[in-house]
């Protein structure tokens, strides 16, 4: 670790004691802990992968990790900040880099320069900055240049923990309520296929489950007013967290002050929507502390509420939105306000504010393009009327007449070598056609297929297919299964695969 000295604290305002510390090294690149940020630097063949903060940070098999990701820090809770940066381009050699801390004004409060040699084309770099408690609070930002080019920014918020004033239930209702939409995902024919709660980010940006998004073609966002909105643009996102952050230009949701939940134990209030939009202010608490994820921790809540809605400490600052991630949840967010529980028996998993962006605006992309990029589900097609049901089973009778699917259930044993998909069909017309599944992990990346069978499909003939899924060779985690007919989703489910 290479440390760069500070001359004296005199010439930063605030009284502020800076602290930096750089550090270069050779690393593979690891999972993306903050929004990927894939800027090539101007004048330059360098390209920013990727900005992450937290507290603390340490190399691991040459990687180096931000051990707790988050973008909101309080007053005096925490001492420091740390910000990584990571490249990949360039020829090897020395560079100048050079860090620009600026507080929430704007100004340029310290110039921390380094030079370090590259030896090879994956590099990165980190700066730590001191949190006394005088510091200003508000949305501060680092700067950083790589030899002159400008290699990225990164944001991130410092409030006072200092605990304020606490609110009634009556005042954190109106408060939560003036701050939650409602979003409807709509299919091709404009039909209603999922709908969830949102809160505002900022008045450009709202941020949703991510659930509420995929495999839209566009989304209509009933704000408090009465108002009706549509958009298909979409900011930052996490499929594997299940959030998502929609833009809607000058939206006018309220957006709360930021808070962070401290942990097991903690009262908070939470503002629930029922299936006819109606909503009410419910007292929770968190219960627990959810599977250690990518962008920050994740905190278990007492009750299952409906996903996106705003979690807010007494004071009404929020500190979250319940959330529903891939990894932990079987099942789709439907046309009802889904709240079936998330990662345990009891409620919902509670996804911190301070793993959602500030600036989610670094990069916009259209429904479309996501679509096009194989970030969604495929919708299921029209051809979803064939079949009546699905579903998994760790044996299968054979030798009847029927097949007979034994032991069914969602949750396998990698040891148990294979599940079985079994599919009822009753065809409403007569054709011919392949089928055929397909398995995507959390990520929605393709890990198994099928063989094709052909089927002949006649009205009013009941037909039963089975195919077995090999799970020997996947990693824990959950799976979505879509069958195909042509090629065409038509049914779908998913499965836990355990160690």
């Amino acid at each position: 670790m290479h440390r760069v000295p500070i001359a004296s604290c005199h010439h930063v305002p605030h009284a502020v004691r800076l602290a930096i510390a750089v550090l270069f090294l050779w690393l593979a690149v690891g999972s993306t802990r903050a929004v990927p940020q894939q800027e090539a630097l101007a004048g330059s063949d360098i390209r920013l992968v990727r900005s992450v903060s937290g507290t603390r940070g340490a190399q691991r098999g040459g990687i180096f990790e931000v051990e707790d990701p988050r973008s909101v820090f309080s007053l005096p809770q925490d001492r420091q900040v740390l910000v990584y940066f990571e490249w990949e381009g360039g020829k090897p050699g020395m560079k100048h880099y050079e860090g620009r801390w600026k507080d929430p004004s704007g100004a340029v409060v310290l110039v921390a320069p380094a030079d370090q040699a590259a030896s090879g084309r994956k590099f990165g770099m980190y700066w730590t900055l001191a949190l006394p408690d005088t510091l200003a609070t508000g949305l501060w930002a680092l700067e950083v240049s790589i030899d002159g080019h400008p290699a990225g920014t990164h944001t991130f918020e410092i409030r006072s923990g200092r605990p304020a004033a606490a609110l009634s239930a009556a005042q954190l209702y109106d408060r939560a309520r003036d701050a939650a939409a409602t979003v409807e995902s709509l299919g091709r024919a404009g039909e209603v296929s999922a709908i969830a709660v949102a809160t505002a980010l900022n008045r450009d940006f709202l941020a949703t489950s991510f659930n509420a998004v995929d495999g839209a073609t566009r989304l209509r966002i009933a704000l408090p007013d009465g108002r009706r909105l549509e958009t298909r643009e979409i900011g930052a996102w996490s499929r594997r967290d299940g959030w998502a952050v929609i833009r809607v230009p000058e939206h006018g949701v309220a957006a709360l002050p930021r808070g962070i939940a401290t942990g097991v134990g903690e009262a908070l209030f939470v503002l629930d929507t029922y299936d006819d939009g109606g909503r009410v202010i419910g007292k929770t608490s968190v219960v627990g502390e959810a599977k250690a994820s990518a962008t920050g921790r994740r905190l278990l809540l007492a009750d299952a509420v409906a996903a996106g809605s705003p979690v807010l400490n007494g004071s009404g600052e929020q500190v979250g939105i319940a959330s529903a991630s891939s990894e932990t949840t079987l099942g789709e967010v439907g046309v009802r306000f889904a709240r079936s529980p998330v990662g345990h028996s009891r409620g919902s998993t509670l996804l911190g504010m301070d793993a959602l962006p500030l600036t989610p605006d670094a990069s916009v992309s259209t429904l479309d393009e996501l679509t096009a990029q194989g970030q969604f589900m495929r919708p299921l097609s029209p051809e979803s009327r064939h079949v009546i049901s699905g579903v998994f089973a760790g044996k299968m009778q054979r030798g009847g007449v029927v097949p007979m699917p034994l032991d069914q259930r969602n949750s396998f044993a990698r040891g148990e070598g294979q599940t079985f998909v079994f599919v009822q069909w009753n065809p409403q017309e007569k054709r011919e056609a392949a089928s055929s599944y397909e398995a995507y992990d959390a990520d929605n990346r393709p890990v198994a297929r099928s063989q094709v069978a052909r089927l002949k499909l006649k009205p009013r003939e009941l037909m039963f297919s089975t195919w077995g899924f090999p799970i020997d060779r996947l990693a824990a985690g959950t799976y979505r299964v879509d069958l195909l007919l042509d090629q065409q989703p038509v049914w779908r489910g998913w499965v836990r695969i355990t160690d």
